[in-house]
């Protein structure tokens, strides 16, 4: 049973192991490691146990991959035999030793498509590129790091430069370009706008993320310093964007980032940039301030249909939109639901708010978009009308009634403001609609019920104050919810307490009960009615009590005041805790029964129960605190130890029950007094005073005590010009200060207009230095040591050209960064393209900042570069004829881009010419190059020659002729007569008339004079021999007609080739045309049907006739099988001439015939040949002897190095050496669109015929190798054919082996066959 290579392994605990079957190399197999034969050993003794542990770091197990080893010399040892430790090493006498194969994985050489199969292609603008010395450099650099195969064209059209790289792996294929698109982009600089809120995210702790964005970018990124941000509040704009309450939101303000650097890196840098922030930069919100509220509910729709329909249809379900209802909408919502106490407040807080849309950032655009398009279709088509509607009955007209009155007329009510007495209202709608509108509003005004109470009314009679009493009233319904009991308790049914603004407007006190059921809105006015007379002004009472202690007579969750209201049977009314009021109602709530009936008597018995009450109440609130004040005198520096980070500390001190009252900083102790700044004020309970006073006193202590400790201070000043760079970048330098010491730095300029320096006029800063001494003396010690090193800096211009700059920054600034740390300077090189602020900076400027020493040091090596890179980038620039530049510029580019690779240089040409038909070229590169590269353009520009234009006149009935079958005779013309071999280049030489033309007889020259002249010359003379030409008749058979024309026409084409007579059988289109025959009595009574016409000099005519009368044996080989004919006898067809002596090796190449039929096309091939003599070689050793050799058993194996050589004879000759000269005509046919394709294939076969120089003849092996050299199913014969491109053949019948092709390949598949042989049998593996 036959096992692979890896089944074996893993049978034998090998898997990791060297490859028993390494790739062909052209070396020999090397002896198993010490590692293999351990695991050999262990496993012959174990059987087929669990496989050991492989050492993977082993050198033994695992070794290097390297080139291959050099190939043997002649040393003859002698043999020994095949069971012995070392194998035996097959040697070949015959021809020379060569290197290894090159392109393999481990092997020397250059690469090749095999061993590199990955490829990678990618343009860039060639404007965008860096040109010259440099770009050469870069490439050449990365073929070193990668080992990529790197290839690169430009198309003029295009502008683009197109690079294709080959790789190994696809890692390398990514990593070289990388390298390229860094390398070779010129630097430029773009802007990245963020959110302000995440300039943190992107600079890092510390920086740190920023910087690992410029390290693996390379590139320079500028973040605004913070002094120059806009302003804004993150604080105040952490607000839901869907909420109605709240403040309206600011859009935060985006900040520039700006990235230096290649293109691609520049790209690069923005895109990780952006995908850190992706979670902010994707969505975004906008407010929209510029449409009034009254138009709302039409961009809303009826129920929000509208803003739903703009999310779905433009927004994309990514969009959402809040339009927020109208301000006085909400407060009669808040007035349906009893929420009235605070009435007053709302009525100055509440307010329109803006449109919100929120989403992701492009889709909002487009809503926003459509939704101002909106608004101004609205403002000019919708109308306006005014009427007055109670304003009781404007409540009916919001919310669900509203939506109806849109939905049905297009038409919306704006409301006055709750605190507004008027009750003027604006019906806004189209105008058509405008009156059924006004019709549905008093409808649905007058469609509900309303009742009445008036508070005031019902007690006019009991109190003097009715308004007063009133109030109480009120406030007393809405605490107990009173009213919105009664509310529930009838369906239908709602109670709408008054606005206080409507209190304090009209004087009076009204309760309205609405409802579509009449009765139910009866019954509960009549329960509110009775509850308002039930609240007697005599049975009402008002304690002071302290409003801090409020919350202490109530108790958690009301179980004090609950027991107290439940004794003396009234309810307790406290004011709303933000009006710090200290009024308190007591409302008699018992039985009226009970009472006395006669009013004095009830009167009196209810003050003196509400007396009682109110004595209770004070007893409970002496009893519950004791209220005091307390002033401490503290410094306003230590304020902020109190008051904590966002009040954090204060807020501990005043408990979660806030019993107490802490005012720091803001104290006075009278009305008008003055106020000190260094006062706190704690008010409350005076137990809790005094926790807080002794907490508050505590702080401060321990601040001053921690003052002392960490409170060592210095204080220096600074030159203004050097606290940015004791600051450093976004503050790291003083940052790193403060962390390593523990202190705090800072630089404060207040005063800084009027400071200045003792004996100068330079402005100055105070720096100050906090924190224990010990570290507060080392911080200014390296402060001033860094201010010593400022003071030595010094800053040199220099006037550099700004064309040469980009080569001395380097790629990814790569060499001004390295003179930047070698001599610890700062460069700095003026901007590509130049911002608004940098238009008056000399772009031939840069500034070298450092140490003098260093700036000096700098300052030489920069020139000297400059200086170099000027002579490196010379341009001269002159003019061509404008014919001659396609001749310059060649096909697709690959004359110019030729000269360009060969000198290195760049080349520009203009694409307008000039007035005087000339063209300028413009060569830039060192004096050398540029040379080289205009004497390359002048020379091409010579062969164009003087242009002429030249006529003849040639009878039509010879342009056949002239121009021959294909057009290959008037290219030889051409050829001939010394003018250009290429096709595109002789397009346009010589042009003959086409049917129809007004002068059929003119043909017409146009190009160079010298070659125009020799053209026409042979063509007059080709003309004059025409002239001699004559007609004659030749009888050939019916029967032979086929066979003389041939498939295709191939036997008639090769037949006139030969002779050069034309020929015209009976039947074909010009047999009647070509004119009578000449020896029409000489042909007797043949047959029409028989008589040939041939065309020519009397000599050429005899030829042909003398060709058409031999009769064929047999006919011409085609493609067909078997007698079948094949398709596309009438296809077009084209003759390939090709040398005698490739025949065989192009007829025998295997699925020729296939290859062309696959593609659409047919072949006919000539007759053969006779073969030549295949070569034979003389054997001084044969297969018996190797075989002897190999099979004796009785000799032991020397010592280290010793090898038995067994020779095999091995001859290399040149191909072709016996084979017949001549050339013959290979006829291809096919359809239009396949016929170039199946010439490409017969093409490719005779290139591969060429190409096959050398035959290699290797004898004298054992013939038990063959299966070896062969491989199962052939694999490893083929896979030699693969690797070396040499065809190999092993004999069936003696133990020759033909290698074909050329010299280096035939001796790299003859060292790859003996490196088989040489290898153990499988017996020798174990």
């Amino acid at each position: 049973m036959a096992f692979s290579a890896a089944e074996l392994q893993k049978r034998h605990g090998l898997e990791g192991a060297p490859d028993p079957f390494p790739t062909l190399g052209g070396s020999n197999a090397p002896a198993p490691t010490p590692a293999v034969k351990k695991i050999n050993n262990t496993n012959s003794n174990n059987g087929p146990s669990a496989p050991a542990p492989v050492d993977t770091s082993s050198e033994d197990a695992f070794p290097s991959l390297g080139a291959s080893a050099a190939p043997a010399t002649n040393i003859t040892k002698p043999a020994i035999s095949a069971w012995a430790s070392k194998p035996s090493a097959v040697k070949a006498t015959g021809g020379k030793a060569k290197p290894a194969a090159s392109g393999g994985l481990g092997r020397a050489g250059t690469p090749t498509a095999a061993s590199h199969p990955f490829s990678d292609t990618f343009s860039i603008p060639a404007a965008d590129l860096i040109q010259g010395k440099t770009a050469q450099e870069t490439i050449n650099k990365v073929r070193e790091q990668t080992g990529v195969i790197v290839e690169s064209s430009t198309q003029m059209r295009t502008g683009l430069k197109t690079f294709l790289i080959r790789g190994s792996d696809q890692k390398k294929l990514i990593t070289a370009r990388r390298l390229i698109e860094r390398g070779l982009s010129k630097p430029v600089t773009i802007e990245v706008e963020v959110p302000i809120t995440t300039l943190g995210t992107i600079i890092g702790p510390k920086g740190s993320t920023l910087k690992s964005i410029t390290d693996a970018t390379q590139t320079k990124i500028d973040i605004p310093k913070r002094e120059t941000l806009p302003s804004y509040d993150i604080k105040d704009n952490k607000s839901d964007n869907g909420s109605d309450n709240g403040e309206e939101d600011d859009e935060e303000p985006q900040v520039p980032i700006s990235v230096t650097g290649p293109s691609a890196a520049c790209a690069d840098a923005k895109n990780r940039i952006l995908s850190l922030i992706s979670h902010r930069v994707s969505q975004g919100s906008t407010s929209i301030k510029t449409i009034p509220s009254s138009y709302y509910p039409f961009i809303a729709g009826p129920k929000g249909v509208k803003a739903k329909q703009l999310e779905e249809e433009i927004g994309g379900g990514e969009v959402k939109i809040h339009v927020p209802p109208p301000a006085v909408w909400k407060a009669l919502e808040k007035q349906s639901q009893g929420e009235t106490e605070e009435l007053e407040a709302s009525a100055t807080k509440d307010r329109d708010l803006s449109i919100k849309v929120k989403g992701e950032k492009e889709k909002v655009k487009l809503v926003v978009q459509e939704i101002l398009k909106q608004y101004e279709s609205l403002n000019d088509s919708l109308r306006e009308l005014k009427i007055s509607i109670p304003k009781r009955q404007h409540r009916f007209l919001v919310g669900s009634s509203a939506d109806d009155i849109l939905d049905q007329t297009g038409c919306i009510v704006e409301l006055p403001p709750v605190d507004d007495p008027s009750d003027q209202c604006v019906i806004r709608g189209p105008q058509a609609s405008l009156i059924p509108a006004l019709t549905l509003v008093m409808d649905k005004a007058n469609a509900i019920a309303v009742e009445m109470v008036d508070i005031v009314a019902l007690h006019r009679p009991n109190t003097s104050d009715p308004l007063a009493h009133a109030k109480k009233v009120l406030r007393y319904l809405l605490r107990t919810s009173k009213l919105r009991s009664i509310a529930d308790s009838h369906a239908g049914v709602k109670v709408f307490p008054p606005f206080a603004s409507a209190v304090a407007n009209t004087g009076s006190v009204v309760v309205e009960i609405v409802g579509e059921d009449k009765s139910q809105v009866s019954k509960a006015k009549d329960e509110v009615a009775a509850i308002v007379k039930s609240v007697l002004p005599a049975g009402t009472s008002t304690v002071q009590v302290d409003h801090l202690i409020h919350s202490l007579l109530i108790g958690k969750k009301g179980s004090k005041i609950a027991q107290f209201e439940q004794t003396h049977k009234v309810t307790t009314v406290f004011p709303p805790a933000t009006e710090e009021s200290s009024d308190v109602s007591l409302i008699y709530t018992g039985p009226l029964d009970s009472l006395p009936s006669d009013k004095k008597a009830r009167d009196s018995k209810l003050k003196e129960i509400l007396a009682s009450a109110s004595k209770a109440v004070e007893e409970l609130a002496k009893d519950a605190a004791d209220i005091k004040s307390e002033t401490l005198d503290v410094e306003k520096k230590w304020h902020r130890y109190i008051i904590g980070s966002g009040g954090t500390v204060l807020n501990a001190l005043i408990g979660e029950d806030q019993l107490v009252n802490v005012k720091v900083g803001s104290s006075s102790t009278a009305k008008g007094a003055k106020t000190d700044e260094d006062v706190v004020t704690i008010r409350g309970p005076s137990g809790e005073v005094d926790r807080v006073v002794e907490q508050i006193k505590q702080i401060v202590e321990d601040a001053k005590n921690d003052d002392i400790v960490n409170g060592h201070t210095i204080e220096f000043t600074v030159l203004k010009q050097y606290v940015p760079h004791l600051v450093g970048s976004s503050g790291a330098a003083i940052n790193k200060l403060r962390e390593t010491l523990g202190v705090k730095v800072n630089f404060d300029d207040d005063d800084a207009s009027g400071a200045v320096k003792k004996g100068g006029k330079k402005p100055v800063v105070h720096c100050k230095i906090v924190g224990r001494k010990e570290a507060v003396e080392e911080a200014k010690k390296r402060l001033e040591a860094q201010i010593e090193k400022l003071e030595d800096e010094t800053t040199e211009i220099l006037t550099i050209k700004r064309a040469i700059q980009p080569a001395l920054i380097g790629a990814g600034g790569k060499y001004a960064i390295r003179l930047e740390e070698k001599y610890g300077v700062k460069l700095s090189f003026p901007r590509s393209g130049g911002d608004a602020k940098d238009k008056d900076t000399n772009p031939d400027q840069v500034t070298i900042r450092g140490g003098k020493k260093g700036v000096a040091s700098a300052k030489a090596e920069l020139l000297e570069a400059a200086q170099f890179e000027s002579e490196s980038r010379q341009e001269t620039t002159f003019k061509v004829p404008t014919k001659a530049v396609a001749q310059i510029v060649g096909k697709g580019g690959s004359t110019i881009n030729a000269i360009k690779d060969d000198s290195g240089v760049q080349i520009d040409i203009e694409k307008q010419p000039d007035s005087d038909n000339k063209t300028s070229v413009t060569i830039r590169g060192d004096k050398k190059s540029i040379e080289s590269a205009k004497k390359a353009v002048l020379a091409l520009v010579e062969e164009i020659g003087d242009e002429v234009t030249e006529e003849l006149k040639v009878d039509p009935k010879f342009h056949r002729t002239l121009i021959g079958q294909g057009g290959q005779k008037l290219r030889d013309t051409i050829v001939a007569a010394g003018g250009p071999e290429e096709a595109f280049k002789q397009s346009g030489l010589v042009t003959f008339p086409k049917s129809g033309d007004s002068n059929p007889d003119v043909v017409r020259f146009r190009g160079d004079s010298k070659v125009v002249k020799k053209i026409k010359a042979e063509l007059e003379k080709q003309v004059s021999v025409l002239k001699e030409t004559v007609v004659i008749g030749v009888v050939v058979p019916q029967s032979q007609h086929a066979s003389k024309i041939g498939r295709g026409g191939s036997a008639l084409q090769d037949l006139q080739r030969r002779t050069g007579a034309v020929i015209h059988f009976p039947g074909s289109r010009q047999y009647g045309s070509v004119g009578e025959i000449e020896n029409a009595s000489e042909l007797g009574d043949a047959p029409e049907g028989d008589v040939v016409k041939v065309i020519g000099t009397k000599e050429v005519v005899a030829k042909a006739a003398e060709q058409l009368q031999i009769v064929n044996e047999r006919p011409a080989r085609t493609d067909s099988r078997q007698g079948r004919s094949t398709p596309g006898g009438d296809y077009p067809s084209k003759t390939i001439s090709i040398p005698t002596k490739y025949y065989h090796a192009i007829a025998d190449q295997q699925n020729l015939i296939r290859q062309i039929r696959n593609v659409g096309g047919f072949i006919t091939i000539p007759s053969a040949p006779p073969k030549p003599t295949t070569p034979k070689t003389s054997s001084k050793s044969n297969g018996n002897d190797l075989a002897a050799k190999t099979a004796r058993i009785d000799l032991s194996g020397g010592g280290e190095g010793e090898s038995n050589d067994v020779e095999g004879d091995f001859e290399i000759i040149e191909n072709y050496q016996d084979a017949p000269e001549g050339e013959q005509e290979w006829s291809v046919r096919g359809k239009e669109e396949d016929l170039d394709k199946a010439v490409k294939v017969l093409e490719d076969a005779v290139e591969k015929a060429k190409s096959a120089t050398h035959v290699g003849l290797l004898t004298g092996l054992p013939r038990s190798a063959f299966p070896r050299i062969i491989g199962s199913k052939g694999a490893t014969i083929s896979r030699i054919r693969a690797e070396t491109g040499a065809d190999v053949q092993v004999s069936k019948d003696d133990d020759l082996i033909t290698i074909t092709g050329d010299e280096s390949s035939v001796l790299q598949a003859k060292d790859s066959i003996l490196s088989i042989v040489s290898r153990p049998g499988r017996g020798d593996r174990y």
